[in-house]
């Protein structure tokens, strides 16, 4: 199978994930190579999954007062802080090197990403948990509490968090590997609770949750820990080709552009339930 790695630079919510859908939607019309992008935020963005009620989630004058975005993923899953991380996304046909059913899938990824990871002197664990519907739409949820199976963690703690969608037999995989911190500045903007309730989630967080260069005891940057990561698909998929492009597609940043204005820049996407 061959891959394209594409790495892009600070972008906004509504940028980032109308690139990754233009891309899905490109690889479903067969118009685009199968991709593995790395990617960050600005500003800093908190992200709720397809599936969530914006108003249980998130309180919004709460993100306004910390300066922080807020988008929906088109992928499921629970409440996101991307702040000083690695994004990733893999978008391909389910087939190939991602047949099979969505643990399989996941599982093949997160091979990938521990031997990155494990290039960096990071050796992970794999969750054997396998979280339900219902948990994963809970209220003030967020997704880092808890692990679903075959994502990876550090000593108990997750490093690594990530959903899935599929269509028209393709599928889109993007997830957060922790960087410089952990998910506890979350708890600052979770609607209904005092804030001694906010102090306890906070910790609980920091209590469940690592980065990268909390468990380093040389920090790297991001630009090293995506090298990293790319040396973790390459030898991990030894089989397959990869390639290494600058841009998208010309086809790809119309799509992306008409995406970000038409749907992830509006209130009927980012707080329709």
């Amino acid at each position: 199978m061959k891959w394209r790695f594409l790495v892009s630079g600070k972008l906004s919510p509504a940028e980032n994930m109308a690139i990754d859908e233009a891309i899905f939607g490109s690889i479903q019309d067969g118009r685009s190579l199968p991709t593995i992008r790395f990617y960050r935020w600005e500003p800093s963005t908190v992200s709720c999954g397809y599936n969530q009620e914006v108003a249980k989630e998130v309180d919004f004058m709460a993100l306004e007062k910390y300066e922080l975005g807020f988008v929906r993923r088109p992928t499921g899953g629970r409440l996101v802080l991307h702040d000083d991380e690695v994004t990733y996304s893999v978008i391909s046909p389910a087939s190939g090197r991602l047949s099979g059913n969505v643990t399989e899938s996941y599982s093949e990824i997160s091979l990938a990403l521990a031997a990155g990871l494990k290039k960096m002197g990071i050796d992970v664990d794999f969750e054997k948990g396998n979280l339900s519907s219902e948990h994963q739409r809970q209220a003030a949820n967020p997704c880092f509490t808890s692990s679903s199976r075959y994502e990876l963690s550090y000593k108990r703690k997750k490093i690594v968090g990530s959903a899935q969608v599929r269509k028209n037999g393709c599928l889109l995989q993007h997830g957060s590997i922790l960087l410089n911190y952990g998910q506890s500045k979350l708890a600052k903007i979770l609607p209904g609770l005092t804030d001694e309730q906010k102090e306890r989630m906070a910790k609980y967080l920091k209590r469940k949750t690592i980065g990268i260069n909390e468990i380093l005891n040389m920090p790297i940057s991001y630009k090293t820990a995506v090298n990293y990561l790319i040396e973790g698909f390459k030898e991990n998929w030894i089989n397959d080709e990869f390639e290494i492009h600058e841009n998208l597609e010309v086809h790809e940043l119309d799509i992306a552009e008409k995406l970000r204005i038409s749907k992830y820049l509006t209130d009927e996407w980012n707080h329709k339930k």
